[in-house]
């Protein structure tokens, strides 16, 4: 049987998954990627170090438990809102500069955001953002010269590996898209934009959908990597999108949420959807679409409450501690889109405790997406069930008290990730799966079910949290 690979390339690691035909884990690896900070507010990854060596790697571990030679069909994913400048051979110009965390471009997004005025957003899906790649790129442009005029493309983080696998270049709609950079009517980039500000349309490769063929393997790729000459390359998505594979969670109705190193949210819609502050776009599959958020939070939030309480474990105290806190480490992404935006405490007072401060940061994940369900749920019904993923989702009582504050249940997917959602959607690139047949694969997930009594005591502070949130909580002069 036909073995698939799956690679998602994250900030912290790059991990791998190959299944069989019928969605069974066959082999998985991880290997150590970095994060640096060049200054404050800025994030980026050195792509070659960190991504094509760390895709080498994961080959080499991966042949000591199947044969490469098995291998009949590749997918990767990383970063989303992200974007790496290279030559024309596909060598890094400039490290990756990270998403929305990456607030460099601030200035450039609110220019250009007054410039172009709300008829471009409509056309983009948004506003320009700190999550946007077009101000940093134009932030290259003005703050190094020499890179922006030494760089031949501008290309998503998991074509930096493709196209060293294939040699071909794309971008995939909903990963560009979901950055602010498709014109959703006509389905292409905004190519008038680009040559306003300056920059090529050219440097941007075609925008293609994820589960079509990127191209194959080539006879150096194969001889490098020792993976099969030949086979096919997906062109892949950005890291939500493959985590909405894995958990078989693309098609309408369906609404993801990803409690990673931040906390993203992907709610597939039949028909486009537009929700104020949201990104919406295209989804995986070719004519459906999405509504898309992010936070600042997630478990970055959570190590930062570890260190700052460090003293205390969290409460077992099941009620609501009465302290609502803003979790936005670095500004406030989805719907306010405001980076000098900061973390606002409120209610607390001399009785607060290590321990309660700890359970307060985990409630305030909980109330974040409440607001966000909660701002969708004015434009579009929001579904009973979410399918969560991430790192946190094996943290089962934060899960419960996201449940309970929400007051939706919870289908956690420990056991997948997006490495594996990346080789499912290379079986299907093959050939081998079609994507009406992913959802009835496998599946399934713990339930997690909402207190309701609990969920009742919950619901004043929600909205007295996005009364806060709304109210702009701390912001600097």
């Amino acid at each position: 049987m036909p073995l698939f690979l799956g690679v998602d390339m994250g900030t912290s690691s790059l991990k791998a998954c190959v299944i069989d035909g019928e969605g069974h884990g066959a082999a998985g690896a991880k290997v150590p990627s970095e994060t640096l900070s060049p200054g404050p507010g800025m994030y980026e990854v050195d792509g070659e170090t960190c991504w094509w060596r760390g895709f080498l790697s994961l080959c080499g571990e991966i042949s000591h438990s199947v044969p490469l030679s098995d291998i009949a069909g590749i997918c990767v994913s990383s970063v989303c809102g992200s974007f790496i400048p290279v030559d024309g051979q596909g060598r890094q110009t400039h490290n990756a500069i990270l998403y929305g965390i990456d607030r460099r471009a601030a200035k450039q997004a609110e220019e250009l955001n007054e410039k172009y005025g709300p008829q471009l957003a409509a056309r983009l899906g948004g506003p320009f953002t700190t999550h946007s790649v077009f101000p940093k790129i134009l932030w290259l442009k003005e703050r190094c010269p020499d890179v922006f005029h030494r760089t031949a493309f501008f290309l998503e983080p998991n074509n930096f590996v493709t196209f060293r696998l294939t040699g071909e270049r794309a971008w995939d709609f909903p990963s560009a898209a979901g950055t602010t950079l498709v014109d959703r009517p006509a389905l292409e980039w905004p190519g008038e934009l680009f040559a306003a500000e300056g920059v090529d349309p050219a440097r941007f490769p075609p925008l293609r959908w994820p589960l079509s063929v990127l191209g194959r393997v080539t006879a150096g790729a194969a001889r490098e990597t020792g993976l099969p000459e030949g086979i096919p390359v997906a062109v892949g998505a950005c890291d939500i999108n493959a985590e909405a594979a894995a958990a078989r969670a693309f098609f309408p109705g369906d609404c993801v949420v990803v409690f990673g190193s931040t906390v993203s949210l992907l709610l597939t819609t039949e028909r486009p959807a537009e929700v104020p502050g949201f990104v919406s776009g295209m989804s995986l599959l070719e004519g459906t679409f999405r509504v898309g958020a992010a936070t600042a939070s997630g478990s970055r939030f959570l190590q930062w409450m570890n260190r700052t309480f460090r003293s205390g474990d969290p409460e077992r105290e099941q009620s609501p501690t009465g302290i609502l806190i803003l979790p936005w480490l670095d500004g406030a992404r989805t719907p306010f889109h405001n980076p000098e935006a900061r973390m606002t405490f409120n209610g607390m007072d001399g009785s607060a405790t290590p321990g309660r401060m700890i359970r307060a940061g985990r409630e305030a994940l909980g109330y974040e997406l409440s607001f966000l369900l909660s701002r969708i749920g004015e434009v579009r019904a929001v579904p009973d069930v979410l399918d969560v993923s991430g790192g946190l989702c094996n943290d089962r009582t934060l899960m419960g008290i996201i449940s309970s504050i929400t007051g939706k249940k919870l289908r956690l997917h420990r056991d997948v990730d997006a490495s594996y959602g990346d080789a499912l959607i290379a079986a299907s690139a093959s050939g081998f799966l079609p994507p009406d047949e992913l959802k009835a694969m496998g599946g399934g997930g713990t339930m997690v079910f909402p207190d309701r009594a609990l969920h009742e005591k919950f619901l004043p502070w929600s909205r007295c949290f996005r009364n806060l949130a709304e109210n702009g909580g701390m912001t600097r002069p």
